[in-house]
Parts: C-alpha cells; structure tokens; sequence
C-alpha cells in the first residue's frame, strides 16, 4: 500500500524482491521524490561529475591557442611589419634604439611561441609552417639598428662628424636598401600567421554566435583532416608563388645590380675639373644652389684647395650625422666630398612599403580563397558535411531523420533564393554531384538504421560508428530507467487470416497511429511484434537513477522528470480516441469478410503501462540483432496488458506508475484491483482510466507524417519546459478525454469505490452489493463484474488468509 510521508516532498513504495520456482528475480521499485536541497547543485543525484585534469601538454597547447596569445602574436606580428615603416616616416634617429628594443621584444614572443610549438604541438614540428615561422622571426633580426651597426662595420665608428663614418653609412644605406628589400619580403610571411589567427578568431565569434541563437557547438560543422590538408597545400603554394614573384622580379631591374649616375656624381666629377683654377668659386656655388632646394638637399661639401687649406660648407638646418646610414647619400671625386640627404626617398620608399605590405595581405587572403573555393565547394564541404552527419548520427541515429528532414527544407530555401530576376532566360538546374548522392545515402542509411533499431538500438550504432572497425553486437547493456508500455490487437488472428495480404497494411496503419502519438508525447517505439507493440519512455541520466536499494529517485531539478509520466497515459488515451475515431481505421468496420466472422467487428487494443529499471541493448549474435529491453519490468507491462482482457478494459496501470503521475492526473485513474503477480510477492496495485467511445463518429483525414508529429512533440516540450502549460492543461483542454468520460458519473465512481473498500478490506458482501449498484449505471463495467466473478468463487466470503490482494495468473 501507498505510505504518504509527513514530509510533502517524499512519497514512497516499499520496494521487495521474490524470487518464484523459475529462479525469476521480479522487482516492484520503489518511486521516491527527493526536494532539491538534497542533491548537489549540477543535478546528479548522490554523487557529483567527474572533471578531467588536463595535461601539462595539454595546458601548453591550450594556452598557445588561447587569446591571449593569438592576440599578442597579432599585435607583434602587425608591428613586425609595419614598425620599421614607421619608424622611418613620423620618428627621428633619436627614437631608433625605442623601435629596437620593441623589435627585440618581438622576437622574444615569437621564438617562445615557435619552441614551445614545436615541443608541444607534434604536428608543427619540422612542417612548412614551423620553417615559415622560422625564416620570417629571423627576418626580424636586420631591423634592430644595433644588430645592423655591427654587421655593416659602423660599430667602431665614435666620431659621427667624421667624413669617414659618412662614408661608410652611405655604402651600408646602399647595402641595406638591397638587403631590406629581400628581407621585407620573407618577412612578409607573417602575414600567413594573421591569416591563420583571423581565420580562428572568426571561427570562434560564429560558434559564440551560433550558441547565443540556441544552436550547440558540435552542431556547427567542423574542419575535416582533408580540408585541413587541401587548404595547408593550396595556401603552401599561394605563398610559395607569390613569395618567389616578390623576390626574382627585382632582379630583373638594372638598379639591383648598380646605381644609376645622378647629377651629385656628375657635378662633382665637373667641379673636380675646376679645383684649383679660375671660376670654381662660381662652379662651386652653382652646384651648392641648384642643389640646396631640391627634394634630396645637399648637406655636406668639402674639399682641399692646393694650397693644403679644407673648405667645408654646411646645410644649417640638417647635419648628416643626425642621420641614418640609409637616409643619406655619400660621393666623392678626388677630395671633393659631398653629403646628400635621402630622406624624401626613404619615407616614400617606406610608405610604398606599407601599402605594398596591405596589398600583399589582400593577395594572399584572396589568394587562398579562390584557389581553394572550388575544391571546397566541389570536395571539402560535401565531405566535412558528410563526416558532420556520420558523427551526429553516430552519437544519436535517431537524429538521422531530422538532419534528413532538415537537409530537405535547406535545399528548399536555397532553391528558393536563387532566382534570376529577369536576367536570366531559364533557371538553372541543379546538378546531383556524386558527393551530393553519397550524402543522401548516408543520410538513407542513417534514418533506416533508427527505424530498424529504434531508441534502444542507437547506442549500438553510436559505438560501432565510432570505434570503427568490424561491427561488434557483442557489447554490455546500459541498466536505464523507464516507462513500459504494451500494447495488443485483439482478435488479430481472425483477422490475419480474412485479411491475408492486407494485414501488413492493416497492421501499419495502426502503428502509424501508435509511433506517431508515442514519439509526439516524448516517447519511443521498440518492438513490433506482429499484432503487439512495445513502447518505451525513457528518464535520462540526470533525471532519474536507481540506487542501491532499487529505489527509483527522481531529480527535482528535471522538469522532464515529472511531467514525462503524465505524458504516457494521455498519448494511449489519444491512440484509444484515434482507433475510434480516424476513418482509416474505422473502413475495417465495414469489411465484409471480418464481418462476417466476427459480427459488429471493431478494432480493439489493450495497453500496459508500468515504470521500473530494464537492461536496454543487443540481442543476438553476427547473423542477427535486435535491439531490446530486458527486466521483470517489461514483463510486468506485458502481463498488465493481457490482464486488461479480465478486468473488460483496454487499459491497466501499475501503482508504481501511478504514484508518479501528479495528483491531477491521478484523478483520471480508477484502483480496480490489488494483485500478486506470478513470480512476485509484492502486492500491484491496478489502475485504469475509463473511457466510452460509443459518442465517437469518424473525424476528417489528417496529417499523419512523421514531420508533423515531430513539430508537435517540440512544440509541447517548448511549452512544457517554459511552464507555459501544464499536463493538467493538456488534459482539460482535450475533447477527446473529455468526451470519452462524460458518460461515468460521480454516482458510479461513489458507488465502484465504496465496493472496493469492502473488497480490499474483506467485507465482499457488502462489496456486491455496491458493485451491483455500479453495474445498474453501467451495466458493462468491466472491472466490477470481474470483482463480483472472483469473489463468487467463494460465496463472497473472503478467505481466511485475505490480504486486500488476490493471484492473479
């Protein structure tokens, strides 16, 4: 009996096991309530969840992969390539050892990221990119002035007012200029690193993106190893071309080799010739005007007359040793010297830089994309998708219709969208690559799969398609648990053998109906055993465990948890209104040859419904497997829904389900018995919910695809999760129920009641007489008149040994 705690958050079922004389151990569980306070704050129910601890590997890899570190790399690698530009264009030589430091700073980000990448990252090591990331770090070396005095010699030079220090400078300003012009280049292979962390970071902003709109990361499809390895070839070339294009085409160009003659060398050579003789005063002061205002102003001229005496002339505006190497000019003829000031072209040869710099950005970025825009339309999509859809498909088949479904409707939008809009004479037709045939055959396979195995089959495809290799049915149950449902056509081999050939649609027909409502109502079809079906519902992990003790305990936390067993009687009492009522059914009413044979024919079901623990898993060997449920407790679904043939009802509900509908619901249920099980001690209570179809009339052709029911079933879990409804509601606001139940009065159930309460408490005499009261309402009353049968057995005395329960066999 039903023990109703002091505590309003717990109700429980005393829980016992027997064990009968085939060695069968049957377990009536016990259903326990627990408030929340008594479960930690993730849900599971005595005990909490595991947490990897990662790796030092893997923490090292995660941090290089984190933003922080992309960030810093894309901050250095920006400056990289455009700080010597720069710093040429807006800063003094004064502001050099500052973009040195900063540079060397650079390089010390990059080489830790390169060494900790190749130690921890496998698959950088020694690979094009790691040679990539390691010539263009090292291109960074030159732009240090410190690193680039020592190479050229300049390091020893203290005096920089001497004209021999000038000298050097202008020949290392000539050095430099070749050597950064192959050196920018390689270094222009950072650009690849942006592309790569741009590329992530979007990537991570779509995944934000697609899980604020209600969508699961895993959803999103993912890079495949192909895709991975096509882009990395294609991008490979691109760079490789465009880099080889950038470095051989200035060596087709005369000044590589040497410096065009100017008219500093040739009016110095012409005032050479005038040293010493009359009018070079004047030559001298020509040549100092017409180069003082030019764009590369004169800064420095000197010479020695014959008479041993040094002449300088100076620009007083710019001395040269403020300079850099490369920014000044340095000829000479004879002692005649002259400094010329080169500013003009190194900041217009550095901003030409930075829009050569963005321009090559935008080469290489397009680049890549259209070369690898075919092969990723054409190859590398269809495949990722396909991969995408194995990998769903592998953690849920059952899924594999919806993204079939899904597919569909995307096909549809798309085909929708491209439209001509008056510029084209003929739309286009779509061509079916083989890709394209291949994914609808996975997606064919997949949805036959789910329909083969049903819900309990899908963790044997799930570890199948996952761990690869040959197909293993050999594999442990999972202990789950749920609800059972069974249920039976009557009358069916009269049937079968006036139908012959149309059974099989006969049959269908009625699964249609019985899938449809089960799977619309959270549930899922298992078993299709000729005229009987097992349907199943069940808890999830976080919902609802067993403990030691067999006791079943729901999460308070789950809203599923509680209103899931709601949903099982309402969606048989749906399919008992739908037999009754759907004209697809209802034609057989008027076969003549099931007429004939069974005079004022009806399609009549019975049901079972009963909540406990059960094994679900493969059964069979290699040649064959069906995917199943194994427990006492199906039994028992199976045994409740036979028994529905003695009590006259099409549906009986164990106690233990019914202490687990809410209390409104309860109020649809009738106790007809209290029974012993063969096989078990443990008293069962017995429910059923009334129904009367004879005001049923045949309702018009409805939708009955599987979409259909789909877009029902999420719609009443939106409504039922939100709280915008309740299954109280559900049932209120059914015509069906209310219109099989108006013909029971409270007169009956007054009546009925009081004869169970004589019957369960042994005064049977007492009991006959409100039964026999019952029957004058309702003169069919199934389960009264299978009361007064058992208790006639005896004269209405009740045995001497009476419990309030009775064998049933």
């Amino acid at each position: 009996m039903l023990e109703r705690s002091s505590n309003p958050n717990i109700r429980s079922l005393n829980n016992t096991k027997h064990e009968d004389n085939s060695g069968l151990n049957i377990t009536i569980p016990q259903v326990t309530v627990i408030s929340g306070e008594n479960h930690n704050s993730e849900g599971n129910l005595g005990g909490s969840f595991p947490f990897k601890t990662l790796t030092f590997s893997e923490k090292i890899s995660k941090f290089l992969d984190s933003s922080t570190m992309i960030i810093t790399l894309n901050i250095s690698t920006i400056y990289s390539l455009f700080g010597d530009d720069i710093k040429i264009l807006g800063f003094s030589k004064s502001a050099d050892d500052v973009f040195s430091s900063l540079f060397i700073v650079c390089l010390f980000i990059f080489f830790f990221d390169i060494i900790l990448s190749f130690i921890y990252k496998r698959p950088y090591r020694w690979s094009f990119y790691f040679w990539l990331d390691l010539i263009a770090t090292l291109s960074l070396v030159p732009s240090v002035s410190w690193i680039m005095e020592n190479a050229l010699g300049l390091s020893n030079v203290k005096d920089s007012k001497s004209l021999e220090s000038a000298g050097k400078a202008s020949d290392a300003g000539r050095l430099s200029t070749k050597i950064f012009t192959i050196v920018n280049m390689v270094r222009l292979v950072r650009i690849v690193k942006l592309y790569q962390n741009v590329k992530t970071a979007l990537k991570k902003i779509e995944i934000k993106n697609a899980v604020k709109e209600g969508l699961h990361e895993n959803t999103m499809v993912s890079e495949s190893k192909v895709g991975k390895k096509m882009t990395e070839v294609i991008m490979k070339k691109v760079i490789i071309v465009v880099l080889a294009l950038l470095c051989i085409m200035p060596m087709f160009e005369s000044n590589f080799y040497f410096n065009n003659p100017t008219s500093w060398d040739f009016g110095l050579d012409e005032l050479y010739d005038f040293l010493n003789q009359d009018g070079f005063e004047l030559t001298e002061e020509k040549y100092w005007l017409f180069h003082e205002n030019d764009l590369r102003p004169i800064l420095h001229l000197s010479y020695k007359t014959g008479d041993g005496i040094s002449h300088t002339v100076s620009s007083n505006d710019t001395k040269y040793y403020d300079l850099r190497y490369n920014e000044i000019y340095y000829t000479s003829s004879g002692n005649l010297i002259s400094i010329f000031d080169l500013r003009y072209d190194v900041r217009l040869t550095s901003l030409l830089n930075i829009f050569r710099t963005i321009f090559i950005c935008i080469v290489l970025t397009l680049g890549a994309l259209f070369f690898s825009k075919d092969s990723e339309e054409l190859v590398i999509k269809p495949i990722e998708k396909m991969i995408e859809k194995v990998k769903i498909i592998a953690k849920n088949p059952i899924a594999a219709a919806e993204i079939q479904e899904l597919s569909s409707k995307e096909n549809q939008a798309n085909s929708e969208k491209k439209k001509c809009f008056g510029l084209c004479k003929s739309k286009s037709k779509n061509v079916d690559y083989e890709t394209k045939l291949l994914e609808n055959t996975i997606l064919k396979i997949g949805v036959l799969l789910a329909l083969g195995f049903g819900e309990a089959g899908s963790q044997i495809i799930g570890n199948n398609v996952e761990t690869g290799g040959d197909v293993d049915p050999m594999a442990n149950g999972n202990k789950i648990v749920g609800i059972y449902g069974f249920c039976d056509i009557r009358n069916f081999t009269d049937t079968t053998e006036e139908l012959q050939e149309g059974v099989m649609m006969f049959v269908n027909e009625i699964a249609q109906i019985v899938h449809g409502l089960v799977d619309k109502y959270l549930g899922a079809a298992n078993k299709n055993i000729g005229d009987a079906f097992l349907l199943v519902w069940k808890f999830q992990k976080d919902e609802a465990i067993i403990d030691e003790n067999d006791k079943i305990i729901r999460n308070p936390k789950s809203r599923r948890a509680f209103y899931l067993p709601d949903l099982t009687l309402i969606s048989f009492l749906k399919i008992l209104a739908k037999v009754n009522k759907d004209p697809t059914i209802l034609k057989y009413r008027t076969n003549q040859k099931l007429l004939i044979r069974m005079p004022n024919y009806e399609v009549k079901m019975g049901f079972g419904l009963h909540l406990g623990w059960s094994i679900e898993g493969a059964i069979g060997s290699q040649f064959k497997i069906d995917a199943s449920y194994l427990s006492p407790n199906v039994n028992v679904a199976s045994a409740l829904e036979g028994s529905t043939k003695i009590y006259g009802v099409p549906l009986l509900i164990s106690g233990i389900l019914y202490n687990t509908f809410s209390y409104p619901i309860q109020d649809y249920c009738r106790h007809i018995d209290t029974v012993i099980i063969k096989g078990n001690s443990k008293p069962l209570e017995l429910y059923t919910s009334d129904c009367d179809f004879s005001d049923f009339v045949a309702n018009k052709m409805c939708d009955r695809s599987k979409g259909y029911f789909r877009d029902k079933r999420k719609m009443l879990i939106e409504i039922l999760e939100k709280g915008q409804a309740t299954t109280e509601d559900l049932y209120k606001e059914s015509k069906e129920i209310k219109m099989m139940r108006e013909s029971f009065s409270e007169e009956f159930y007054e009546a009925f009641n009081k004869g169970m309460e004589g019957y369960i408490s042994g005064m049977w005499k007492s009991s006959r007489k409100k039964f026999r009261k019952a029957l004058k309402i309702r003169n069919k009353d199934g389960p009264s008149l299978a009361l007064i049968s058992f208790m006639s057995e005896t004269e209405f005395i009740a045995p001497v040994h009476w419990k309030g329960s009775r064998y049933l066999g």
